[in-house]
């Protein structure tokens, strides 16, 4: 356990030396607050504030410092970075930890391929650190992070399925016809049947050659991130058929924002959770300045690049 924890302090050392060099601010957010993020497959951690005149307040442990860091750069202007622990209910598995370390960073004037590039230049710089070479050796296959496959969502989907993901009558036949069996599809839900899909036959397949970014998606999820030409501006990478960052070109239009937090909200709603939108971040974005930002999951990536098996073994100490 000593030498992941030497192992780990090199990784973020590295980070923040990269940051620097490019001009990021660090900031610091809080890690209670009394309003939720609304990803919509994303569930926050509940909890009671106690305060000293005996007042007791709902809150919420935050799955991402997204809201609190855009509050800032509305106000900053100026790219910035955080390295914080964040909290998601409901997670448990090889890949999932309720608690985990998350990098998140947002450049100014950044587009997406911008943003790709910056994510590989950290994939690069960390691993260069920790094992003197630019590339990963993860289940038996060496892995060179400075070259990258850059695939649209439309692509992935034809190429391992044969069909494009806007033809959903088709994609609900496959599954249907699948050797897997899927229960309680129905024709009507697409969020379900693209998921699955992408899930079970699209995403096992995404890194496992070479690192490789999916961009491009269709606009139902587009989370918050800027549509053009009907796509949502936004990318995941994969190394190994694991997905290891979400990357956006933002959303700075308000009103597109509220649509968007109210549809989130009222899904949640569905499920017996009451949430709160963040009126101070909406707010907040009518000054954000155009940017792209993306988070990466620092135990899963460490745990490519030292080759294991489960996120477990490279937090340490975390029991849930």
């Amino acid at each position: 356990m000593t030498d992941l924890f030497i192992t780990k302090h090199r990784a973020l050392k590295k980070i923040r030396e990269y940051f620097e060099k490019t001009g990021a601010v660090e900031v610091f957010t809080p890690c209670i607050s009394p309003y939720p993020n609304l990803d919509p497959n994303i569930y926050p951690v509940e909890l009671y504030v106690q305060k000293s005149d005996g007042k007791k307040i709902k809150a919420y442990l935050h799955t991402s410092p997204e809201y609190s860091m855009k509050k800032i750069l509305a106000n900053l202007k100026k790219d910035i970075y955080q390295i914080s622990h964040v909290f998601r209910n409901y997670e448990g598995s090889k890949l999932h930890t309720v608690e985990f370390m998350m990098l998140e960073w947002y450049r100014v004037d950044f587009d997406l391929d911008m943003l790709m590039e910056d994510t590989k230049n950290i994939f690069v710089e960390v691993c260069q650190e920790i094992s003197g070479k630019p590339s990963a050796k993860f289940r038996g296959k060496t892995y060179d992070l400075t070259d990258w496959e850059k695939i649209t969502v439309d692509e992935a989907f034809y190429r391992y399925t044969g069909i494009y993901p806007d033809q959903k009558d088709k994609l609900y036949n496959f599954l249907r016809n699948s050797g897997i069996k899927h229960t309680g599809l129905e024709i009507e839900r697409y969020e379900e049947i693209f998921f699955t899909v992408y899930a079970f036959y699209v995403e096992p397949n995404l890194g496992a050659e070479k690192p490789t970014f999916i961009y491009d998606y269709p606009p139902e999820f587009s989370a918050l991130s800027r549509i053009i030409d009907g796509k949502g501006k936004r990318f995941e990478a994969y190394i190994g058929g694991i997905e290891l960052v979400n990357g956006y070109q933002e959303l700075t239009d308000p009103v597109q924002l509220k649509i968007r937090l109210e549809k989130d909200k009222a899904e949640k709603q569905k499920e017996g959770f009451k949430y709160p939108i963040d009126t101070d971040f909406l707010e907040a974005v009518k000054d954000l300045p155009e940017c792209s930002g993306a988070s990466l999951g620092i135990d899963r990536f460490l745990m490519v690049l030292l080759n294991k098996e489960n996120i477990k073994q490279t937090q340490g100490l975390n029991w849930i």
